[in-house]
């Protein structure tokens, strides 16, 4: 386990032994400034010892490898990091809910068309938080370690390709959808205007009426690609609501394209690339370098050890130590709600945010807020607050579990609580690995 070291301006410096640090705490010669991982801050002038290091990013739509290795060959941090993949459902229920309220409350107004424009370098909100993201993560990172060079994987994928290997020329012009009117109307005449539950649920009578259900509902995450796609009619579509394939007929639902993180990972090269120029030096690798270099090193197939190879350093020594992050929502709000909640005869029509959905709250003059990690001991865990009802609070761990002290309820009384440290965006959990 290393220490990372600060100056006296708060400039990093080389991480140091958990010895050392400890020695310079009890000097009064140093100060604690962050808890994972955990930094230390010098009180007097040290200009400090440097060494070059290159960090390795193995970029990723839901998840993320990091890895710092020194010019020696020295791996001094290693983290592991979940990005979040709701943004656009929360997009699309604020625009939802915008709408209404906006019918409902505001007199007609006749529709304006083109009259905005995209911003150059604009790209959807989806894929720009996950770019943010990357930077902000890396950017945080050069905040304790002297960062001198930045290797990421970049990726180009033909998605045209991915579905016909053999296309060439004009068949680039002419996808499976050519000729067709649109999505639905290519669905239906590809199952042959049948309905696909017919046979999977005869219990249900099927309507006259044909629709398109989606594989992976909508409220799931689900896309429109067609093969998410089949054609139903409208008693089965409605039977079926919310619930995915496997629910509502008992099989396992047909194979699944989804394009969607090769949209995130083709924009990598002309935006990531230049937003990390702010921090260090960037350069990037692309993939079937990793996949040969991880072979000759006789490393593993995970996320870490993929930065390690795109860093570019065989590592000769390796912290034991690494760190499972997890991006969340801070700020999240519930002004206006499209339905009552449970126990509540009306809707919120005042704006008021309910009790569930608050940031913060203070009991006996502590405070305690959102995704703050903390102690439990009488079972002996550590947790983070990730809701509130009245006065008491959700713990769940990193992987997003329920930490409880009964099997009746999962609040927990904040007198049972020792509060550890405040988080923001980022939840951290340290684990040692066995080398």
């Amino acid at each position: 386990m290393l220490v990372f070291v600060l100056n006296k301006h708060g400039k990093p410096l080389m991480p140091c032994k958990p010895s050392k640090a400890r020695k310079l705490l009890k000097q009064g010669k140093a100060k604690v400034v962050k808890k994972e991982p955990f930094t230390i801050q010098l009180l007097y002038g040290s200009s400090g010892y440097k060494q070059k290091c290159i960090v390795g990013i193995d970029a990723g739509s839901k998840n993320i490898g990091i890895a710092v290795t020194t010019e020696d060959g020295r791996v001094i941090y290693k983290a592991q990091v979940e990005l979040r993949q709701d943004i656009k459902e929360n997009i699309e229920t604020r625009r939802r809910l915008r709408r209404a309220r906006r019918n409902r409350k505001t007199r007609y107004r006749k529709p304006r068309f083109l009259n905005r424009r995209r911003p150059e370098g604009w790209l959807p909100p989806s894929i720009r938080a996950r770019v943010e993201a990357h930077y902000n993560l890396i950017k945080k990172l050069a905040q304790i370690i002297p960062i001198t060079e930045i290797r990421v994987e970049v990726t180009q994928f033909d998605v045209q390709a991915i579905l016909n290997p053999n296309i060439h020329g004009e068949e680039y012009q002419k996808g499976r959808m050519h000729g067709f009117d649109s999505v639905k109307e290519y669905v239906k005449i590809r199952d042959g205007f049948k309905c696909h539950y017919a046979k999977l649920r005869p219990d249900i009578p099927c309507s006259g009426k044909l629709t398109v259900d989606h594989i992976i509902p909508r409220s799931k995450g689900g896309a429109d690609n067609p093969s998410n796609l089949v054609c139903c009619c409208e008693a089965h579509n409605t039977a079926k609501g919310h619930m995915n394939y496997e629910q509502f007929t008992g099989q396992q639902p047909p194979k699944i394209e989804d394009f969607r993180p090769v949209a995130f990972m083709n924009v990598l090269k002309d935006y990531l690339v230049p937003m990390l120029q702010k921090i260090a030096s960037t350069g990037y690798i692309f993939g079937l370098y990793t996949r040969r270099t991880r072979r000759e090193w006789g490393l593993g197939k995970s996320h870490i050890d993929d930065a390690m190879a795109i860093a570019g350093i065989k590592p000769r020594w390796q912290d034991n130590v690494w760190y499972y992050i997890k991006q969340v929502r801070k700020k999240k709000r519930s002004l206006h709600e499209e339905i009552p909640r449970k126990g509540r005869k009306e809707p919120n029509k005042e704006a008021k945010r309910n009790s569930k959905n608050t940031k913060e709250i203070a009991i006996n003059g502590k405070k305690w807020c959102l995704w703050d990690k903390v102690y439990i001991s009488d079972i002996d865990k550590t947790g983070f607050i990730s809701g509130f009802t009245n006065n008491w609070v959700y713990i769940q761990d990193i992987y997003g579990n329920y930490l409880q002290l009964s099997d009746k309820y999962k609040q927990i009384n904040p007198k049972k609580l020792q509060l550890m440290y405040r988080n923001n965006n980022y939840i951290c959990e340290r684990f040692i690995s066995t080398l």
